[in-house]
């Protein structure tokens, strides 16, 4: 006897009575599930084959596309290595060919730091070595380390480019310091010796005007200042050397012009003295000798008014005059 249908319920139909019970029903459902199951198990068995083999090349199929996706991964991580290996050869690279330009353009003597010179100078060579290995055919792992030294590298090679351009500026600074010194000094030793006139006198002004500025230039000038500074104290001492060449041109020109006028002055005097001067030695009168002949006599003398004869030759010589334009008497006669 069944229980009434609660009060308001719809009523659920059961199935016609049969003579099967429901463990059979159950029987035959589990039965249904089952690929197969109640068919000819012979003539099923190259479907269930092919069946077997789609699901072992699936299985395949999905390692192998695990296993490529795999290897171009590693692939991909490989590229990404090597690349960044050589980007940062490439940043080095130009930072080298800085470095290589400045210590050709220089030498250790043109830095105040010689030890600036040579770390930049070794960090060059390291550079080369670096610079040389094949990244396109490093590992992972050899990749990674030359990026990293390539990196390292390059920020070691600016720093020691900065030291070395500090150390250059020094010894530039130094060294126009020290020819600025010696242009003034020479400059002032010219100017102080100078004879001031009108051949020098405007170079000498304007000598001791730049002397001035030169003398004390200042810590804050530049290189170029200074350089600038010393070309110009060297242009005004030429101008000055030029002028004191002028001059002495000058000085010798006008000392042959007095030598020439004292010369003509001596000779015009020497002339003047010859034509007012007498002549010392008036011409003395001239004898008037009278031959006189003696025959076969000889001269005498020693007598008073008596003339003198040559013995021999017939001849004899007047007394002198008397005064009255006669010869004296003379026994000879």
């Amino acid at each position: 006897m069944t229980a009434p249908p609660p009060s308001g319920a719809h009523a659920i139909p059961l199935p016609a009575s049969d003579d099967t019970s429901p463990s059979d029903d159950l029987d035959d459902m589990h039965q249904d599930a089952i690929p197969g199951f109640g068919t000819d198990m012979d003539a099923d068995e190259p479907a269930r084959s092919v069946h077997a083999g789609r699901i072992v090349l699936t299985v395949l199929a999905v390692v192998a596309a695990v296993a490529l996706v795999g290897v171009i991964a590693a692939g991909a991580v490989t590229a990404s290595a090597r690349h960044g290996a050589e980007q940062a050869q490439a940043v080095l690279r130009e930072t080298n060919t800085i470095a290589t330009r400045f210590a050709k353009a220089h030498k250790a003597s043109d830095l105040a730091d010689a030890k600036a010179w040579s770390r930049l100078d070794a960090r060059i060579s390291d550079n080369a070595r670096i610079l040389d290995e094949p990244a396109a055919r490093l590992s992972i792992r050899d990749a990674g380390s030359l990026k990293d030294r390539a990196g390292k590298a390059n920020k070691d090679t600016n720093t020691l480019v900065s030291a070395a351009r500090r150390a250059l500026a020094i010894k530039q600074e130094a060294d126009a310091r020290e020819s600025l010194a010696k242009a003034v000094g020479e400059a002032t030793k010219l100017r102080d010796g100078a004879k001031r006139d009108d051949d020098t006198g405007t170079a000498i002004d304007d000598l001791t005007t730049i002397l001035e500025r030169a003398a004390e230039p200042g810590k804050d000038v530049t290189v170029k200042e200074l350089e600038d500074l010393v070309s110009r104290v060297e242009q005004a001492r030429k101008t000055l050397e030029q002028a004191i060449a002028t001059q002495a041109e000058h000085a010798k020109a006008k000392r042959a012009a007095e030598e020439k006028a004292a010369r003509e002055r001596q000779e015009r005097e020497r002339q003047s003295e010859q034509q007012t001067v007498p002549d010392p030695t008036p011409p003395q009168q001239q004898q008037q000798w009278i031959p006189q002949y003696q025959s076969g006599q000889s001269g005498q003398s020693g007598q008073s008014g008596g003339t003198g004869s040559q013995p021999g030759n017939g001849w004899s010589v007047p007394a002198p005059s008397d005064g009255n334009g006669l010869p004296g008497n003379d026994p000879g006669l």
